[in-house]
């Protein structure tokens, strides 16, 4: 009998918000601010929060500055 092996499905990269916020370079708070009204969807493993890139990506893409300055303080 031969072990063929299972696929496995690609793997995402997954950041912290420090990450994020040096790529992106807003604040922690704006950060938050943008999970919290939906813009970003963050995995939370345990405690911590943690960012899909391609989403940080796609969100820096489209205009993350012009959507964090909607957001209410």
């Amino acid at each position: 009998m031969t072990h063929t092996p299972t696929q496995t499905p690609p793997t995402q990269t997954l950041l912290t918000v420090r990450t994020v916020q040096q790529l992106t370079q807003l604040s922690r708070t704006t950060i938050y601010r943008l999970t919290v009204s939906g813009h970003l969807h963050p995995v939370r493993i345990g405690r911590a929060l943690r960012f899909r890139r391609d989403e940080v990506a796609e969100l820096m893409q489209n205009g993350v500055t012009t959507i964090a300055d909607n957001l209410a303080p």
